[in-house]
């Protein structure tokens, strides 16, 4: 008896299987117009995201710090570059900037556009220096410098101060 009904069942779907098969098919349903306009296509909105802080509102003394090694990098370059290197210097350093190799010091004249005979390669990885809550300016992860022909790197303390509302650097000492 399992047998019988077992057949039956697998016989009418087989059945509804042909009789399906041979029935016309429906056309497919025209889009409503008012489903496909650009704004019922949209994307959905994302939640907003909180818009980035500039570097610059937060931590004057950094970019007063990149922008015076920047300059002071590019002051050893001649002509029109090396002048814009030492304008970016004077606007963001002291005019006579204690410089400190491995022991021995030295002074950049930024005033005068004069430095020692030294020379800043590039730096990177620059934190904020404090002295409990008072910031006192910046460190460098890695300085490389020529001294005459001597190649030096190290870590890098750049002290600055603010004066006016504007952040200066006053002396850099290079491990």
């Amino acid at each position: 008896m399992k047998m019988t009904f077992l057949s039956a069942s697998v016989a009418a779907l087989v059945l509804g299987s042909a009789a399906r098969a041979q029935e016309p098919a429906k056309p497919a349903a025209t889009p409503d117009p008012a489903a496909t306009t650009p704004a019922a296509t949209a994307a959905p909105e994302k939640t907003a995201t909180p818009p980035k802080k500039e570097a610059s509102s937060d931590r004057p003394y950094v970019d007063a710090a990149i922008t015076f090694l920047k300059g002071f990098a590019q002051s050893q370059r001649g002509g029109e570059a090396g002048e814009t290197g030492w304008a970016l210097a004077k606007e963001n350093g002291a005019p006579k900037v204690a410089l400190k190799v491995a022991g021995k010091e030295m002074e950049i004249d930024v005033a005068g556009a004069k430095s020692p005979d030294a020379h800043l390669m590039r730096f990177h990885k620059i934190s904020t220096l404090r002295e409990g809550e008072k910031v006192k300016g910046v460190t460098v992860e890695n300085v490389d410098l020529k001294i005459g022909d001597a190649p030096h790197s190290g870590k890098a303390t750049v002290l600055m101060e603010e004066k006016d509302g504007k952040w200066i650097v006053t002396s850099i000492e290079v491990e």
